[in-house]
């Protein structure tokens, strides 16, 4: 017989090791009291853990269906007055913003398997490595910040359904009531909310509840759930048809077919096939060897050491794979910067280099589109042109862009000399990182492209943001990851192969990729690879169609719906009929609304009274958890409980209220002076987006230097690794002046 909810793990020598299961607990009151009864009864109080002054229990809980191991985790309480960081982002980018700030927070945390014999270190906040990492207020709101066994194809070892298990079952117990999460999950290079989407019309979350949220980019829940049903009804000979006399058209409809002969079922649409062909991908193993970069020659000229160039032929048929100008006008634009930079040298008596500035300055008296002079300055990184080299680089002082001309000089081989590498070239940039450091982290980027290639979909291209976090596993600095990323200058080369990054005109993303140098791909064969025909038909259908067709349409909407919440309706049937459960909200005064408390209302605080308790005791006992509660509440007195005002204070609540209901409380006593007022943290301007965003939602922002109003970077035009401009004006400030 499986144990109840709190009952303990015998199997285990240590005294308090409990399984969690989803009812029978006995906690049946709000979050801000289950918590506190549950540490005391089941948390063993860790001395000297290292959580910056925080208090930290350990609970140890069992293994599970799956597994006899228990699992330690650890319950954080931050208090949030004392805190460095009191608002909440996540509460402000779920719509929560409004939420008065709460005076206890709780991280609940199971550490990585490195760390799960050690005591939990300061930096867990940053610590992006836990198998489980969730946040509660104390009013019982919450955020799933992290699940990291999503990935784990190890039918021995926990699973990210078994952590999710864990989370879920320890939510029901403790009563919370609602939580967030930022869909962040990954099978790979794809995006789970979209290829789950897509399949079973809901998120990898989904199967626990969690439902449309907040949507980023103005994305309302009735544009999510016209796109999931879309998908539902996109037919697959329609995509055949729509990528017919191509090749990857070609390749689409052999996976088709391949599926369809052995499905007893009929596959119509393209959710039916992905529904099919993802119920193999969980079996199928994929060997991840990768070789290290080769090393390649280095050329001198002028006693100057620099990479590898490309020659111009080979440059301008990549080139004009990205690009929308015919080959013969990139060549043209190239002879171009070759003549100015050859007649700057001439002037300048030697040696000699252009700003990109110059350069396009001087290019327009020849090539009359500036955009595509910028395409060819942008692409450029080292070419080699009629026994010359065009290289560009960052000079150190002026951290601008320049371009050097010089004559193509071979270097015979030398052991003596370290050859170089992409990972060495990164060395010797202006950076604030080692030499050693540069190289580890280009390694592990070609490394994770190399991978990506040998899985032979598509084009094998990464996005940006797919190859940062596939590199973030690796390595935890960020700023390094986006350092090395920003100096792929378009076409950097490792032995006999190049560094790809383009702009995928489909769906506007910066994406890398290895490609050799004569641009030779291998046929990807359907139906050898379960997961590499899943990927080509995320790559190829899901992220294939013109950015205006419908298809590209939805998936956007799909992608930009990041923000899902669970909401739990807590069975009030179980409780004893001697209690009943009531929520008490805050209603502020008139002139409190007009003039502070301008954001809409909080939710109401949970109480949980017996069925005898006077009006008089509630007044008391509601005003307790308003205080315990909330940072502006300290001081609140409750002087009135809406709807029984004139009622005698002796008389019984049940007599008055039904069970389950809500009610106004007024007061007086609010700490209006407080800084710690909304969970959103102060107003930090208007957002007013094209989009129709009107809030915060978390995404890339840049504000108008005339109106200083908040508008997405990428509504603007401006990619994820470009820097905000200088000066900004948004379209009703260029307008009007």
């Amino acid at each position: 017989m499986a144990p109840n909810v709190m009952e303990p793990c015998r199997t285990r020598k240590r005294k308090r090791v409990w399984w969690v299961r989803e009812s029978g607990s006995g906690l049946n009151g709000p979050f801000r009291e289950n918590v506190r009864l549950f540490l005391q009864e089941f948390g063993e109080v860790e001395k000297g853990g290292g959580a910056s002054g925080m208090d930290v229990w350990c609970v140890y809980v069992g293994g599970g269906e799956r597994s006899e191991v228990g699992l330690k985790l650890f319950v954080v309480e931050e208090c949030v007055e004392s805190s460095l960081l009191p608002f909440c982002n996540h509460c402000k980018f779920i719509g929560w913003g409004h939420h008065f700030v709460s005076k206890r927070r709780y991280h609940i945390i199971v550490p990585s398997d490195d760390n799960l014999n050690k005591p939990l270190n300061g930096d867990f906040l940053q610590n992006r490595n836990h198998l489980l990492h969730g946040l509660i207020h104390c009013n019982g709101y919450g955020h799933l910040l992290a699940i990291n066994l999503l990935d784990d194809d190890d039918s021995s070892s926990l699973h990210g359904n078994d952590i999710m298990e864990l989370w879920d079952r320890l939510c029901t117990t403790l009563q919370i009531r609602k939580v967030s999460l930022h869909d962040y999950s990954r099978k790979k290079a794809l995006e789970l909310r979209l290829l789950h989407g897509v399949s079973y019309g809901t998120t990898w979350f989904g199967k626990w509840g969690y439902k449309f949220g907040h949507g980023s980019f103005g994305v309302t829940e009735e544009k999510y759930d016209r796109a999931l049903q879309f998908f539902s009804t996109l037919r697959l000979d329609k995509i055949i048809s729509d990528f017919k006399n191509t090749v990857r058209g070609r390749k689409i409809e052999q996976i088709v077919r391949s599926y369809r002969e052995v499905n007893e079922v009929p596959l119509v649409t393209i959710s039916d096939l992905l529904q099919f062909v993802l119920s193999f991908v969980s079996k199928t193993s994929i060997e991840r060897k990768v070789a290290l970069p080769s090393p390649r020659r280095v050329y001198q000229s002028d006693g100057k050491k620099i990479d590898k160039p490309l020659i111009l032929s080979t440059f301008v048929s990549l080139a004009n794979i990205d690009c929308r100008w015919p080959a013969k006008r990139v060549e043209y634009t190239v002879h171009v910067i070759v003549n100015l930079l050859n007649q700057n040298r001439a002037i300048a008596g030697g040696k000699s280099s252009m700003t990109r500035q110059e350069l396009r300055a001087g290019a327009r008296g020849y090539v009359g589109d500036t955009g595509l002079i910028d395409f060819v300055l942008k692409s450029i990184s080292c070419i080699s042109v009629d026994n010359q080299i065009v290289s560009r680089s960052i000079n150190s002082l002026t951290k601008l862009y320049e371009f050097e001309i010089h004559d193509n000089v071979e270097e015979q081989e030398d052991s003596a000399n370290e050859p170089s590498t992409f990972a060495s070239s990164l060395a010797r940039l202006d950076s604030r990182w080692p030499k050693q450091r540069l190289e580890h982290a280009a390694d592990v980027i070609v490394n994770i492209l190399k991978v990506n290639k040998a899985m032979l979909i598509g084009s094998g291209a990464m996005s940006r943001q797919e190859l940062r976090d596939e590199a973030t596993q690796d390595i935890a600095d960020t700023g390094l990851i986006d350092f090395v990323l920003k100096s792929i200058n378009n076409y950097s080369m490792i032995g006999n192969e190049i560094i790809s990054r383009v702009k995928n005109p489909s769906t506007r993303l910066i994406e890398f990729a290895i490609r050799d140098e004569n641009a030779t791909v291998v046929a990807h064969q359907p139906g050898l690879n379960v997961y590499a025909d899943v990927l080509f038909l995320y790559r190829n259908v899901l992220l294939g169609y013109p950015e205006w067709d419908p298809v590209s349409i939805a998936t956007r909407v799909i992608l930009d719906s990041k923000q899902f919440v669970k909401e739990w309706l807590h069975d009030q049937e179980e409780i004893s009929d001697q209690f009943m459960t009531l929520t008490c909200r805050v209603l502020p005064r008139f002139d409190e609304l007009e003039t502070e408390l301008t954001r809409p209302l909080c939710p109401g605080e949970v109480v949980m009274v017996p069925s005898g308790m006077t009006v008089g005791e509630l007044k008391l006992e509601a005003q307790c958890a308003l205080r315990d509660t909330y940072c502006l509440m300290k001081d609140f007195v409750v002087t009135q409980i809406g709807g029984l005002k004139g009622i005698e204070e002796g008389l019984m609540v049940s007599y008055a209220l039904d069970h389950g209901a809500e009610v106004w409380v007024r007061g007086i006593g609010l700490d209006l002076e407080t800084g710690l007022r909304y969970q959103g943290g102060p107003d930090d301007g208007k957002v007013d987006c094209v989009c129709g965003t009107r809030s915060d939602d978390g995404e890339r922002m840049v504000a108008c230097d005339g109106c200083h109003v908040w508008q997405h970077t990428r509504c603007r035009g401006i990619d994820d690794d470009e820097s905000s401009p200088a000066l900004f004006l948004c379209y009703k400030c260029v307008v009007h002046g």
